[in-house]
């Protein structure tokens, strides 16, 4: 009979889900403005504006398992609150940023406080295990509704009001956040492990062909994402002549129709075992959208672009992590979630430094490199799933 969740534990399923969402807005919520934003910052070339996109991704990557190793010897809370203090004085200095190297700055500052590992830890220490996966879904659900807001809401309010109110607004959520976590959510208590705390758990993760396999999967899709919206939001505003406050009528349907077509995705690969079918079906779509692109390289192209990337995008999301809870032993999730994260985030960081280069040269490096690359991850993940066992 399926479990209900606590009172403890929605308190506490809740203030992570804020916390976790609120991080995901300094990457989510100024990717469809931020670009078009930076191009008129001093000092602004198209390499930099990649750089100040991507360089939140690789802060996140450096750093995500240090601190995630850190949090197993000292505890989650103070870990995490130093995390968030960080990413509220980068978006401060983002926020009055006027030249492009400050703007570095500022995402890098953001980006230093890498805690998404520890707070995933903190809510599996948090939580039964028998009511965990519904946990870890509920999270999952606040990052996608977070990036449905951002790409389709943010250039509204940075048309309205300007792109360093989106800086202040996420240091103030972040700040609202950081308080719920030490004030109402308890530090864990020591339970008994099978595998202890160790260096040696590091060689472990990183020699798990699955672990690496989804790692990089994550990485690729994370860096397709941020790529291609740095690159088609500065398309929209430059070359297509739609001005910022117009892209959430480009933006809202493709989001409806790929979260709509997400929620059956996923029960079909979680109740009837389709999640290779489900993962090839979510690469072939994303590569189809490089193609269309590619052969189209127009407006018409930039929004059938979209809408096939998006939805092979959401039938990805849950998928990965959820493949990656289900392969990892408990008692190195945390760690192993500390590797996958980095990578998420470390393709973060190579996805800005390409749609900067796609900003430059055209969108030819981008649907080139992204065409051959779909190719090959889809043929990966076939002979990945053949001799995989759950």
């Amino acid at each position: 009979m399926p479990q209900n969740l606590t009172k403890e534990e929605k308190r506490v399923i809740l203030g992570i889900s804020f916390a976790v969402a609120t991080r995901m807005l300094g990457l989510f919520l100024l990717l469809p403005v931020l670009s078009p934003y930076l191009k008129n910052l001093e000092g602004s070339t198209p390499f930099l504006i990649g750089l100040a996109i991507g360089i939140y991704g690789f802060a996140q990557a450096i750093l995500q398992i240090p601190f995630g190793y850190i949090s197993d010897k000292i505890g989650r809370k103070p870990v995490i609150v130093f995390g968030m203090i960080t990413y509220i004085l980068g978006s401060l200095i983002g926020g009055f940023a006027k030249g492009i190297w400050i703007m570095i700055l500022a995402r890098f500052i953001q980006g230093f406080g890498a805690v998404s590992s520890a707070m995933t830890a903190l809510s599996s220490d948090l939580t039964r295990e028998e009511v965990r996966t519904r946990a870890f879904a509920i999270i999952g659900s606040s990052i996608s509704l977070v990036f449905t807001f951002s790409v389709v809401f943010a250039p509204v309010i940075a048309g309205m009001v300007g792109v360093p109110v989106l800086f202040y607004l996420t240091a103030f959520l972040s700040l609202l956040a950081t308080l719920y976590l030490a004030f109402f959510i308890p530090e864990p208590k020591n339970h008994h492990r099978e595998i202890e705390p160790s260096l040696k758990n590091f060689l472990i993760v990183l020699t798990d062909i699955n672990q690496i396999f989804l790692n990089l999967s994550v990485a690729v899709l994370h860096a397709f994402l941020v790529a291609i919206f740095t690159t088609i939001p500065y398309k929209l505003v430059y070359e297509y002549s739609i001005p910022k406050i117009e892209h959430w009528k480009i933006y809202l349907p493709a989001l409806t129709l790929s979260l709509a077509l997400m929620a059956p995705a996923v029960i079909l690969a979680e109740k009837n075992k389709k999640f290779r079918e489900v993962f090839l079906v979510g690469v072939a779509l994303i590569g189809l959208g490089f193609l269309v692109y590619k052969i189209l390289n127009s407006l018409y192209g930039a929004v059938f672009f979209l809408f096939l990337f998006l939805i092979g995008f959401h039938f990805l999301e849950p998928i990965i992590p959820s493949l990656l809870t289900k392969l990892t032993h408990r008692d190195l999730r945390g760690l192993s979630l500390g590797f996958f994260n980095t990578s998420q985030f470390l393709g973060a960081f190579l996805g800005g430094l390409l749609g900067g280069l796609a900003i430059r040269h055209d969108t030819f490096l981008l649907t080139s490199f992204g065409v051959l690359l779909s190719v090959l991850w889809f043929f990966g993940v076939y002979l990945w799933f053949k001799n995989l066992r759950f």
